[in-house]
Formats: structure tokens, sequence, C-alpha cells
């Protein structure tokens, strides 16, 4: 997620693919302008690429001593991937110009790969390798929903039966089936870059692994045109924040909350195990040991809004930058976007080539190996990735392409400046999310 700036009300609104980025450049970058669009919503997320399928296995998790809940995770490919790979394959034959610009651009198709295995699942899918969905079920009898598990932002909404076109392939809820429904009516609206999403609250069961959430508020949306294409053809349906009640919008509880003010989960720790070409897992309610090596290292949230704290050091390449800002976890996030400035310089420094009006970068795979190390300070203690970690390779055709997993944001004072670790520093990193100790942990993923 990136945020732009807290409104009045404490909605922070997104930016998604405006139509200013869409319209910037040829055929194949307006189209890549779309299929690699940031998506911030209230209060906050970049959601990137509705795609991949994960499944959740439900299994009992010994975290802090105390059983949770596991929820797996697998991967299919990705609406960057597809999207890309058919830049691709118009192209090839082509100029070598061409085919060298499409080539480059796959890189956007790059995504993980994380499966699942277990016979209880939900279903998580990968949004432009970014974020993770879970099945989910409302009311009784049970209506399954897959959903954004997205730490940047607090409220749950799925479409409902009134929701038009774009909906027409989405689980949709309809209150008139469901015995657990209770009426609340209120409107709710977020807005995006390109247009609201809206609809009314409701109540009624939300049930996750095995856990109920009883007249859990949530909104039922009808309409979900600040989504634009990436909603319509994406696998997921709605979104379940992971983020503080503080930013949810009119100040709803979220998910977890509820599940932990209603017993359900004695411990109020989740966590993230993002695996690559093998099972990832969502834990409610615990830690899985074995999803790290070493000690977990803590540091402190910062803001009871996103999941955020601060960052004290950026090194790559012999340049550095010690003063402090902030960073946000998010698990909505694919790359690691940061202050424009300088995420240019470390693209510079690596030899990267920015792609027009989208803020990231292209760099030839052949330099790779020899990228520096990034290496991050956050409480005293640092964390470091390889060029290998921070770049995403793909291979279609017979091309083979890499995108520099880097994105220039500016935000304002007093957001800013500010950097968010995405999946590629969680899928190196297993990362604990502590609500009753409001911390988090990283440990290297086992």
């Amino acid at each position: 997620g990136v945020p732009r700036e807290h409104s009045a009300d404490g909605e922070v609104p997104r930016v998604y693919c405006t139509s200013a980025e869409c319209s910037r450049g040829a055929e194949m970058m307006g189209f890549l302008a779309l299929a690699t669009h940031v998506l911030l919503a209230a209060p906050v997320a970049l959601l990137v690429d509705p795609h991949a399928l994960i499944a959740v296995p439900v299994h009992a998790s010994p975290a802090h001593g105390m059983p949770g809940i596991r929820v797996g995770l697998t991967r299919e490919t990705s609406m960057r991937q597809l999207a890309l790979k058919q830049v691709l394959l118009l192209r090839v034959g082509r100029d070598a110009g061409i085919d060298a610009l499409a080539g480059d651009l796959s890189a956007h198709l790059s995504g993980r790969k994380v499966h699942s295995s277990a016979s209880q699942s939900i279903v998580i899918s990968d949004y432009q390798n970014a974020q993770y969905y879970g099945t989910i079920s409302l009311g009784v009898p049970l209506k399954n929903f897959k959903v954004i598990f997205d730490t940047g932002s607090s409220n749950l909404w799925v479409p409902n039966t009134k929701c038009g076109l774009a909906c027409l392939l989405k689980s949709k809820y309809d209150s008139s089936r469901s015995l657990t429904y209770a009426k609340n009516g209120s409107k709710f609206e977020i807005m995006y870059g390109s247009g609201p999403v809206s609809g009314h609250l409701s109540y009624d069961t939300v049930t996750l692994g095995g856990l109920k959430a009883k007249r859990q508020e949530f909104a039922e949306v009808d309409t979900v045109t600040g989504l634009g294409l990436a909603y319509g053809i994406g696998r997921f349906d709605g979104i379940l924040g992971m983020a503080f009640p503080s930013i949810s919008v009119d100040g709803i509880s979220p998910v977890f909350q509820t599940l932990m003010q209603q017993g359900q989960i004695t411990e109020g720790v989740f966590a993230f195990y993002l695996g690559d070409n093998k099972p990832g897992e969502l834990t409610l309610g615990g830690i899985d040991k074995a999803h790290y090596t070493g000690e977990l290292h803590y540091v402190p949230v910062t803001s009871d809004t996103y999941w955020e704290t601060t960052l004290h050091a950026v090194k790559f390449g012999g340049m550095s930058s010690s003063k402090p800002a902030n960073v946000i976890l998010d698990t909505g996030t694919s790359v690691i976007a940061g202050p424009i400035k300088e995420v240019r310089a470390i693209a510079e420094r690596a030899g990267a080539v920015p792609i027009l009006g989208t803020g990231e970068f292209m760099i030839d795979c052949a330099l790779v190996d020899a990228l520096p190390d990034l290496t991050l300070t956050m409480s005293g203690q640092t964390f470091s990735l390889s060029g290998k970690e921070y770049v995403i390779k793909v291979s279609s055709f017979g091309q083979e392409a890499c995108l520099f997993g880097f994105l220039g944001i500016d935000v304002p004072a007093p957001r800013g400046p500010l950097w968010i670790l995405g999946d590629i520093f969680l899928r190196k990193y297993f990362t604990v999310f502590d609500v009753d100790q409001n911390r988090m942990g990283f440990a290297p993923a086992a």
C-alpha cells in the first residue's frame, strides 16, 4: 500500500491507474500501465496483480506454545505474467528493438510461486505478485468469498447481488439467503483514483479457518468502478483488512480484532510465511517456528494505523542514507517502494532503466549476479537482500526479462517520507504481526 495523505475522516485515498497514466505511451505501454497499476485504497494498500490461486489448509499451529490457525498458500500465474506474456507473444518475430522492449517489460509477469498441500483449504490469490487471498465464508449457510488478506487496510468488503457486469464472475453476497444476517444499511464508500468502491454496511457471521466472528460489520459493495479492469478479471472477490482499527473506514472493528474480542483467538498474533516455490502460510493466533530460522528480531510499531515502524538506514552499492523514515510492512505490495529520489538513485547505481510513467524499472538480467546487496536497518537490526532476491525474473517465449523490484513514490509529511516493504522483503523474512505487544518480528524464512 502506498498512502498519500490522511483526510479528515481518517481515510487514505488510493491511486489506481489514473486515466493519464493509462493513456501514456504506445499500445504496449498503455496496456502495461493498466496491468501494472498502483492501487491505494482507504486506508492503504498497493494491490498489484490479481491472479495467483492459493489454497489454504487449516491445521493446528504452535505459537508461543499456543495453537493457531494456519493458512497454506499456493499460487498460479498472475495477471501481470499473463498480460506481459501476451505482449511478448505479439512482439516475437518483429523488429529486434521492439522485441527487446517487450522482453524487458515481461518481467512484470514474474511472480512468486507458493504451492499448498492440505485437505481443508482456503483459496488465496496473488494480485500482481503482491496480494494474497484466502477463502472466508459469510453467513449461514456458508457462502465462500476469496478475499485479500491485506495488512495495509482494515475493512472487510465483498460484492453483493446488485453489483453489475464487473462482478459477473465474482462470488456475491445475498443477505436474503443468510440466517445470521442483520441489517445495518449505512452507506459505505472508499474512493479510488479512478472511481469509487461503494455499497452499504451489514452484519453477519464471518468464518475463517474454523474461527467465527459473529455479527461482524462489513460492507456489501455494489459499485466497483474504482478497481477497474483488474477487479473484473482478477480472482479475488473482496478485501479483508488486517491493519489497525484506527484507519478502519467508519470505525468498524477489523475481523481479526473481532475474533480476539469474542475469544476465538486467545493470542493477538498473526504471521506471514511467503514461500518461494514451496508452501506458504498465514498463521492466525500464533507463530509456527518451523517457518523461520534463528531468533525473531522485534521492532516497535510506531503508529497504530498501518503496520509501521522506523527505517533507520538504507545502504546500496556504496550509497547510504541514515535519515530515519517511516516504513510500512504491507502484504499488499509486490516490491519495495520508497521516495522517488532515493529509489531513482538506487536504480541508476544498479543500471536499471525506468519504465515510462510507472515508477518502475527494468534491468538487464546479465547484471543481476553482480548487483550489490540492499541493506535495511530497523531498530539496530540489519536485513539484507541480494540482487537475485530483489530482482524478479521471467522467461516467456524463449526470452528472459528482469524487473527491478523497486517503485518510486513520494508521500508528503507527516506520513512521509515513506518506505514500503512488500513481498520481496516478506518472501525472505518470516514476519510476525503482534497486536498484543504492538510490535513486528522478523527472522529469515526457513
